[in-house]
């Protein structure tokens, strides 16, 4: 068990041992992790350097510490994620929500609204991968009012059973699980079969190469597979889609993906024949999110 201590030293310890193994946020990650030892958050840390951890605090500090040292998320030693002003449960069934997938909710909710204002049908919006449920808990809240007066409908599916019980987990903490109907299917195969094929395909798929995920440094060491690797050029499963679009989507649909930050002409190379593509950037000015219009 380790010995009570003021909060200030313990969190100089902690940021030195963290640098020292490679954290680009060292002391922000020390904070963090003290206000999650401590159940408090983050501004009452900063502000009382004196106040005590006790023996169990301490124990619980040092253990995550050293977590993250080698190289474990701060969500998943915390259990949660601070996303779009929503708590995410996080485990290593899926991976952290993003910021940048911040940018890719955001898109969905206009072309939603667009095609609300623009049209008395039904719409359906399908997050493919959906991970941790994060945009479909984003969705769901959003358009909470027009699923339940038959406006919308959300569907969210994933490849891994765990991560989709991830995602039902998220939904219901939320209270929207009658919201959001859940597929455990790979991609958009159910499609026009037992669910209805979509006006709106919302995907951050797998895009990190095979070679960069092979070398499991950082947070890829410790999140699942399957959610990272794109194959030898990051695209593979994006092909995949791409491949199933004509078929399984409505003609006229939007979809919209999260990118890596260098795919852009590549994505724009693979675009469906009479497809319009443009590319959204983020706040860096990198390519982010691609949004593609099928042609009717």
């Amino acid at each position: 068990m380790a010995e009570p201590e003021p909060i200030g030293p313990a969190l100089t310890r902690a940021t030195e041992r963290l640098r020292a193994a490679g954290s680009p946020s060292a002391r922000l990650d020390a904070e963090v992790l003290a206000s999650h030892a401590v159940d408090r958050d983050r501004s009452w840390v900063l502000a009382h350097p004196e106040a005590t951890l006790d023996a169990e605090a301490a124990a619980r500090f040092v253990a995550a510490v050293e977590r993250r040292a080698a190289g474990e998320p701060v969500a998943y030693i915390r259990g949660f994620k601070e996303w779009q002003s929503m708590r995410i449960r996080t485990d290593r069934r899926a991976l952290v929500p993003r910021p940048e997938t911040e940018l890719l909710a955001d898109a969905a909710v206009a072309e939603i609204e667009r095609r609300l204002a623009a049209s008395d049908a039904t719409i359906t919006a399908w997050e493919v991968a959906t991970g941790s449920g994060a945009v479909a808990v984003f969705l769901a809240r959003r358009f909470r009012t027009a699923v339940a007066l038959g406006r919308v409908r959300l569907v969210a599916s994933d490849i891994s059973p765990d991560a989709l019980e991830l995602t039902a987990e998220n939904l219901a903490e939320h209270g929207v699980s009658d919201t959001v109907s859940l597929a455990c299917a790979d991609l958009l195969e159910p499609a026009g079969r037992s669910l209805p094929r979509p006006d709106v395909v919302i995907a951050n798929l797998p895009y990190v190469a095979s070679d960069q995920v092979d070398a499991r440094s950082g947070s890829l060491g410790h999140e699942p597979r399957v959610a990272l690797d794109g194959g030898p050029d990051g695209l593979a499963v994006l092909r995949r889609l791409f491949g199933q679009l004509e078929t399984r989507a409505r003609p006229a649909a939007t979809v919209l993906l999260e990118i890596g930050a260098d795919q852009g002409p590549a994505v724009a190379a693979l675009a469906p024949r009479g497809a319009e593509m443009a590319v959204v950037p983020d706040l860096a000015q990198l390519d982010r999110v691609v949004r593609i219009d099928l042609p009717d």
